[in-house]
């Protein structure tokens, strides 16, 4: 289901009931109207109830930041599961995940994109028979079948005892902002009269009711009589609705004191939802005025609060009128700026505090800063080429950990062109790139990224050169291991390894150490186990994660090589659990690799098809694979898919490795870490649920068919997903395919 805001749903009876007949019959459905007159809310809630109704997976995707029209496909695949970390390209990836699947799409804010998305939706409606699409646009698509909606203004005349739904609006929304606000009889008709005058427009309407706890009914409509005169001129078919829009906007606005006026274009810098630290920043004031004055944005409706995530948002309309009112008064470089040196020093942060305990903050952060990251790298290069070199290095682990490696990628190739920059910002910026090379096997585009690095090396300050020349090492090894070039690799790796033990930082070499045991395992060497042991060591003294992660995997992949598959079993099983909270995508990929070798070692199963099929999922949105890692994993996945395959036979595995890769990361990672055979703790009547489930039936066909209320089977689903660890249908589905359904 979409989220939906937490604020009452007022009024549009009228209009759902309409939605839910075109839905049931129109595969596009397109909602027209003026800016402000409720088409995102209606939409959702359309949608939502559509979803419930027929067991439809429903996606809101904002196209309010898209800016350039190619990136709309991409967009709509940022809003699957992990199409944010895909480098496929866009409108495939989304077909692919959609395929077969009976969802509804909602795509929110069209107008500015109108003919991208008329022919990205052509292209999604022809390939995609089970999906169907809401649009929100103050104009049509003018798409073959679309099937038109013309959102009204919300009713302004009363109908019968009921209040009309414009005057429903004010009253709730000032209730909302004040517990105590009532409504005089005798200010009835003044309240109605303004509803009209804003035209029945909920955005008016809400900015208006904001300001209902300082002016009373009579006193709102006199200002608003003032400035709204193009409301009340003469007829009003005439007026541009977007002008009336910004009257609505410019009247809030002026209502606004300096404070307020100074903060709102302030805030308009940011392309997406920021947190407070980041509008202190900007504002260029103390912690304690902005706090304040922030509050008042937000109980005027000019600011968007999320309490759950304590982040903020403007909608599109407010941004884009406080970003004109920042260029007219000159100020918008500044804040520009301010933005860049807030992100750039939240990015330098984050990459001298990684190795700790701060890991899973600093992801889950830039994460959410995407957009605004995004921005900040493109001011920096605009205006200054070592802040751009700078920034993206510092932003290594986002790119590498937090999975953009694609975006990492290009990013790097963008701020390496520019002239100039000083040896010191861009040997970084080189050996960023190199690692993110060496994972997506751009083995050769590696190799000219380090090579460039040793040539400008002894140009960097002596400080820095130390460190620089640790990762030279480290990323030469990792691309000769990759390559198969283990004795090189082995070399490169210790040589690393040494020197960042030399200058006091061992944490820097933590991956190299996980690494040489990989080295040491693929080369046949005894103990090949004991750097990742070591590396583990440290990183737990350190309540370090991701490379405790990497450190048990490859003590899983050695154990493995010496067939111990239990205690291999279990070292991977603890590296997944401890990705909770990072995500890096390379290792889960590694790890359900892994996972799934060891079932093939043991007896292959119909599990070990879907652990495949999961991980090849994963690979390809990452835009990586199996065979990046080298010949020797290359290896160990082919032998493994061999063994799998002929146990099942190749219709079988492909169908068991279609479920996994249907399992969102997620889902995935909890079927990885179920048991790998059937539970004896499932009971008799918990098999035939399961079962059910399998099918695809709902809880209802499934109390119908064992002729049990539907309280008692949500009963059973509940115990099944506790006794299993899961968390979701899809699991047990997939589940019940790999384990029961093979000995039923």
């Amino acid at each position: 289901m979409i989220r939906e805001p937490r604020s009452e749903f007022v009024g549009r009876r009228r209009e759902l009931a309409a939605l839910a007949e075109e839905l049931g019959h129109a595969r596009l459905v397109t909602l027209t109207g003026v800016g402000g007159v409720g088409k995102t809310r209606l939409a959702v809630r359309a949608a939502n109830a559509h979803a419930r109704r027929t067991s439809t997976h429903a996606i809101f995707v904002a196209l309010d930041a898209v800016s350039d029209p190619r990136r709309v496909a991409e967009a709509i695949a940022q809003a699957l599961p992990y199409g944010e970390l895909s480098a496929r390209e866009p409108l495939s990836f989304v077909v692919d995940v959609l395929s077969g699947e009976k969802s509804l799409i909602v795509l929110d804010n069209c107008e500015h994109l109108i003919d991208a998305v008329a022919s990205l939706v052509d292209e999604l409606l022809d390939a995609l028979p089970d999906v169907t699409i809401v649009a929100t646009s103050r104009r049509r698509l003018d798409v073959d079948g679309e099937q038109v909606f013309a959102v009204p203004p919300l009713t302004t005349d009363a109908a019968g005892d009921e209040p009309a739904d414009a005057l429903a609006l004010l009253l709730a929304r000032a209730r909302a902002g004040d517990a105590g606000f009532t409504l005089a009889p005798t200010d009835l008709a003044a309240a109605a009269q303004l509803c009209q005058a804003l035209d029945g427009l909920p955005l008016a309407i809400e900015l208006a009711a904001a300001r209902l706890r300082t002016l009373s009914i009579t006193e709102l409509g006199r200002r608003l009589s003032q400035r709204f005169t193009l409301l009340r001129s003469g007829t009003r078919a005439p007026v541009s609705r977007q002008r009336t829009l910004r009257a609505v906007v410019d009247w809030s606005y002026e209502l606004c004191s300096p404070a307020e006026r100074s903060l709102w274009t302030a805030l308009s810098v940011f392309a997406g939802p920021f947190d407070l630290p980041a509008a202190v920043a900007v504002a260029g004031g103390d912690d304690a005025s902005t706090v304040d004055t922030l509050d008042q944005l937000i109980e005027q409706s000019l600011v968007e609060a999320d309490r759950d995530s304590g982040r903020f948002h403007l909608l599109e309309t407010i941004r884009s009128y406080g970003r004109d009112r920042a260029e007219e008064s000159g100020e918008q470089p500044q804040l520009v700026r301010r933005h860049l040196d807030h992100y750039a020093g939240l990015a330098h942060l984050a990459r001298t505090h990684w190795y700790g305990p701060a890991q899973r903050k600093i992801l889950r952060g830039q994460r959410a800063d995407r957009a605004e990251l995004d921005a900040a790298l493109r001011t920096a290069v605009t205006v200054d080429t070592d802040r751009a070199l700078e920034l993206f290095s510092d932003l290594r682990y986002h790119w590498g950990v937090g999975g953009f490696l694609s975006e990492g990628r290009r990013w790097g190739r963008r701020v390496l062109a520019l002239p100039g920059g000083a040896p010191g910002a861009r040997v970084p910026a080189l050996l960023v790139s190199a690692w993110l090379c060496v994972l997506q096997g751009a083995l050769e585009e590696t190799r000219a990224h380090l090579d460039d690095a040793r040539a400008l090396l002894p140009l960097v300050p002596e400080t820095e050169a130390a460190l620089c020349e640790i990762e030279l090492c480290r990323w030469n090894g990792s691309r000769a291991l990759f390559a198969g070039e283990g004795e090189l690799a082995r070399d490169e790796l210790l040589r690393s390894i040494g020197l960042a033990r030399s200058i006091g930082h061992p944490e820097e070499a933590l991956l190299a150490q996980f690494q040489l045991t990989v080295t040491r395992t693929q080369l046949g060497l005894p103990d090949a186990a004991t750097p990742a042991r070591e590396a583990l060591r440290f990183a737990e003294s350190i309540d370090e994660r991701w490379q405790r992660s990497l450190s048990q995997w490859a003590i899983a992949l050695a154990l493995y090589a010496d067939g111990d598959l239990d205690e291999a079993e279990r070292n991977a099983r603890d590296a997944l659990a401890l990705e909770e909270g990072i995500d890096d995508p390379v290792g889960d990929c590694l790890v359900l690799e892994l996972l799934s070798w060891i079932d093939a070692a043991r007896s292959p199963t119909e599990r070990t098809a879907v652990l495949l099929g999961a991980a090849r999922s994963w690979w390809r949105r990452i835009d990586s694979g199996i065979a990046v890692h080298g010949p020797h994993m290359v290896a160990q996945h082919d032998r493994c898919v061999a063994i799998v395959r002929q146990r099942l036979g190749d219709e079988a595995f492909e169908r068991l490795s279609a479920i996994g890769e249907g399992l969102s990361p997620t889902e995935a990672a909890a079927f990885a870490g179920a048991p790998g055979r059937p539970a004896t703790g499932l009971s008799a009547r918990e098999s035939e649920v399961a079962a059910g489930i399998h099918e695809g039936l709902s809880n209802r066909e499934i109390a119908d068919r064992l002729v049990l209320s539907v309280r008692t089977v949500d009963t059973h689903v509940q115990r099944i997903l506790a006794k299993l660890g899961f968390s979701s249908r899809a699991q047990i589905a997939a589940w019940y395919q790999s384990t029961l359904a093979a000995v039923r």
